[in-house]
């Protein structure tokens, strides 16, 4: 693993993850918000809108989409289709998508309904790989521990 000395300081890869998770935002109107969380749940960043999103637990949303993004790893595997892409969540009034972002983090997006779902995968999966770049020296140990502060 990485030494501390190459490692990208924790606040300046949760602002460089921040800043991708608002551009995103800012370039597709449906989208309310988004978080980066570890495949364990835990939030890494989070860009909620304000009146959209109110009420919305990020940790729980990550939680959560961590948990649902393992198990569809292992049924896309156990169906042998290969590497899974995203998961779609759909409800009433829009989607919750989840895509992975490396071996270690998740992108979940909500997104209001009417959303073109191409479009947002493209756009998406490009921010998942930026953002699996940007954590890729941020990690504690090869058991894929965020160094997050407690």
């Amino acid at each position: 693993m990485n030494s501390d000395v190459s490692r990208l300081p924790l606040d300046t890869a949760r602002s460089d993850v921040l800043a991708q998770l608002q551009a995103m935002r800012a370039d597709h109107a449906h989208i309310e918000g988004s978080i980066v969380a570890t495949t364990d749940g835990l939030v890494i960043a989070h860009d909620l809108g304000h009146s959209e999103t109110f009420g919305i637990e990020p940790e729980g949303v990550a939680a959560l989409a961590a948990v649902n993004l393992g198990l569809s790893q292992r049924i896309s595997d156990t169906a042998s289709h290969g590497h899974l892409q995203e998961t779609v969540v759909r409800g009433l009034y829009g989607h919750v998508v989840t895509y992975p972002a490396g071996g270690r983090a998740l992108l979940t997006v909500l997104v209001r309904d009417g959303v073109d779902l191409e479009a947002l995968h493209l756009q998406a999966r490009r921010v998942a790989d930026r953002v699996a770049d940007m954590l890729s020296d941020s990690w504690m140990d090869d058991a894929a521990t965020w160094s997050s502060p407690r």
